[in-house]
């Protein structure tokens, strides 16, 4: 049995110095397609992933070069005053025929109401009795002397009369001059309610002109006795406070706002009325 014990012995040390001394493993190969392949990182390990984030304007950069569309603001412009509500349905049409979309609004303005017939620059108590003595005996009843606000409350005008229509005023102001008076015609206003159009000019496109688009009021309407205000009186402003509208540059929808549920609460109700 002892012998049966060193003679395992005898193999195993045999075999472990056989196995370190004389079986050595071969290098292996090297493989030159390998070797040119580059090393692989991780990430986060390349210097250039710990630069800072890309700034804002190379983000935006970056998303116009890929085709997302941004929105673009369009020019808000209002057109007007017109007089009464019938002009400004006439005007928005006009607006509409371009290919726009108005929306109405009113305010508080002054509307014309016919013509006023006057002599003005009247400096002295002296020239008024002139002018109202020159007019009596010309038998103008309907003369007054009125103060000149324009002058800082230093003179006066004599009225010679109010007229709905403009040829009628100037017939007057003919009859006035012969008498050998400087009579003026000016259009009359009275505080009353205005209406405007305001529209959004889509970017790339031609905002109307008032001349143009009075023209076109007055002719649809025959002038201003039909309630649109005459060519030249239009005007076309930015709309109040600046307002724009986004709108897109047409390459592509823009994304819709993301939706939430609607918030339902209980209103109180109550027998008060809003004026």
């Amino acid at each position: 049995m002892r012998a049966v014990f060193f003679l395992l012995l005898f193999a195993n040390l045999a075999f472990l110095a056989w196995a370190e001394w004389i079986d050595v493993p071969q290098p292996a190969a090297s493989n030159d397609v390998y070797a040119k392949l580059p090393r692989l990182k991780l990430v986060g390990e390349d210097p250039a992933d710990k630069k800072g984030p890309t700034s804002g304007r190379a983000r935006k950069t970056g998303l116009q070069e890929a085709g997302v569309p941004t929105a673009v603001a369009a020019r808000c412009i209002s057109v007007g005053p017109f007089d009464d509500e019938a002009g400004a349905t006439r005007g928005i049409s006009l607006l509409r025929d371009k290919g726009l979309n108005p929306r109405q609004r009113s305010q508080p303005g002054e509307v014309p109401k016919g013509y006023w017939v006057y002599v003005g620059g009247l400096k002295t108590d002296q020239d008024v009795s002139d002018v109202l003595r020159t007019l009596e005996q010309a038998h103008v009843d309907d003369a007054k002397v009125m103060q000149d606000s324009s002058s800082g409350g230093g003179a006066h005008r004599v009225s010679v009369g109010i007229f709905s229509d403009r040829d009628r005023a100037d017939r007057r102001a003919q009859s006035i001059k012969k008498l050998g008076l400087d009579p003026a015609v000016a259009e009359r206003k009275i505080p009353g309610t205005v209406f405007w159009a305001d529209v959004d000019v889509p970017p790339g496109t031609a905002a109307p002109t008032a001349e143009e688009l009075g023209a076109a009021s007055a002719a649809a309407s025959s002038g201003a006795s039909a309630g649109v205000a005459p060519s030249g009186a239009l005007q076309v402003t930015p709309c109040p406070g600046g307002s724009t509208s986004p709108t897109n540059n047409g390459t592509a929808p823009l994304p819709a706002a993301p939706t939430t549920a609607p918030f339902r609460t209980k209103v109180a109700t109550g027998s008060s009325k809003v004026p």
